[in-house]
């Protein structure tokens, strides 16, 4: 069977969130009633950025606050509350980095459900500029899509923030003269992360992501650089990142949806509407021009990427794209009424590898509603699919086209019923351990897609 489903990727990653000295990054003889236990505190209801931090009564008021005193090992515990800023920087931007030993970690506190506000003027929610290392567990992040209109959004031409904002973005492009390194080793999980001009979680140029457990919806809607829900590009290798079983990049157990283009990717060609997808893997080959010093075109991303028991639909581009990439799995996902778009470039791939090589897609339950081609003749290997649609003009052998025979889609229901021919058809090879909900897959009983009903 493959890696261990919803959570692989995810413990190693965690191995070293507790490294380092209990004591490190605190000035030698400090205040005898300040914990020794590396955690920061932030509140926004109650905190004060002129406070230590150390502890629940003393927090920080601001998640730049804890950015700016954060160390390797140490764990910033967030409180429920509104996050934002005044525009001219996003709430929280870091750029420094954990250690293989010791991960910084930016967590809801036990209980608590921070939410982060992207103001008019920030270009992200969460942006980790460089860093490695890191963990982002359990925020909500807001963008601004319920105050923009379609005529505001129409004079976007790149430049305005609040017109092509993403919700978590890792970045390991830069801007002008700043040139982060690659960020590597990050964990993005158990975060809903919503209504964004641009992104809902964006990867450039970087290595050993894992996004997990997350929620992504209603994003994209008005910028003008081809984005979607989740989007890794241009995969760069890091020198030193982590591989769990073989694999650098994990996007498991997500649920995105909604997702869409309504204005043209200003640099396409021809200018056009070509995204807004549930999740896409884009060129790893890195065919298009390089971005940043990291990004150097045509020399070739390595690691291997592994996309299983995520849950996409209503997305206005491709459930889920691999699009000039190599060295995918795409295992046990389930996509549900995507290709919304009335654009021309979008008339195909509920789950497709364009251009890509190497890309095993497998297990996957994929369903059309609006007569657009399920697949494409794109020479990667299909086995053990289930394809529900008016065309599926390529697919393997053991793949199968026929009613999807799921319990209620619409309603948010994607289990496949008991007389689905997703039922105990799968096959246990690369097989997440687990499905969408945690739920042992029995050896023998597989089903295809994202939620495992055989026991």
């Amino acid at each position: 069977m493959g890696p261990s489903g919803t959570d692989a990727g995810v413990a190693v990653a965690d191995a070293g969130t507790g490294g380092g000295s209990p004591d490190a990054g605190l000035a030698s003889g400090g205040d005898a009633g300040i914990p020794t236990e590396p955690i920061f505190y932030v509140d926004a209801r109650t905190g004060d950025d002129a406070n230590h931090g150390r502890t629940p009564t003393a927090a920080f008021k601001t998640l730049n606050r804890a950015a700016a005193a954060v160390k390797p090992g140490w764990t910033v515990r967030v409180m429920s509350g509104t996050y934002t800023s005044d525009g001219g920087t996003n709430p929280l931007t870091l750029a420094v980095s954990g250690t293989p030993d010791a991960w910084i970690r930016f967590v809801a506190a036990e209980g608590q459900h921070p939410v982060v506000q992207i103001p008019r003027g920030a270009w992200a929610g969460i942006q980790l500029l460089g860093a490695s290392y890191v963990t982002i567990d359990g925020f909500e992040v807001v963008g601004l899509n319920g105050s923009i209109t379609p005529a505001e959004a129409a004079a976007n031409d790149g430049t305005q923030a609040a017109l092509n904002h993403n919700g978590i973005f890792v970045d390991g492009v830069g801007y002008g003269n700043v040139h982060p390194p690659i960020p590597h080793d990050i964990v993005i999980r158990n975060s809903i992360i919503h209504d964004c001009a641009g992104a809902g979680i964006e990867v450039n140029a970087g290595d050993a992501i894992t996004i997990a457990h997350n929620r992504v919806y209603d994003n994209s809607w008005w910028t003008v650089f081809g984005t979607s829900g989740i989007g890794l590009y241009h995969l760069t290798d890091a020198p030193g990142s982590g591989t769990k079983n073989g694999y650098k990049n994990f996007i498991v157990g997500n649920l995105s949806s909604g997702n869409r283009n309504n204005l043209p990717f200003i640099h396409g060609k021809p200018v056009a509407i070509y995204d807004g997808n549930g999740i896409i893997i884009d060129d790893s080959m890195h065919a298009q021009a390089a971005l940043g010093t990291n990004d150097i075109q045509y020399v070739r991303y390595t690691g291997r990427t592994w996309i299983a028991n995520n849950i996409v639909h209503d997305n206005g581009g491709r459930g889920i794209h691999i699009n000039r990439s190599e060295h995918v799995e795409v295992v046990n996902n389930t996509a549900w009424n995507d290709l919304l778009s009335t654009s021309d470039y979008l008339n195909a791939g509920e789950i497709d590898g364009y251009g890509s090589t190497d890309v095993n897609v497998v297990n996957n339950i994929a369903q059309n509603l609006v007569g657009k081609d399920l697949t494409l003749a794109d020479g990667n290997a299909y086995s053990y699919n289930l394809w529900d649609g008016v065309r599926v003009p390529y697919k393997g052998a053991t793949d199968l086209v026929a009613p999807a025979g799921l319990i209620n889609p619409a309603q948010g229901n994607f289990a496949p019923r008991g007389d689905s021919p997703a039922v105990r058809s799968g096959t246990g090879t690369l097989a997440p351990a687990d499905d969408y909900f945690g739920t042992a897959r029995p050896t023998g009983s597989i089903d295809r897609g994202a939620v495992q009903v055989s026991r």
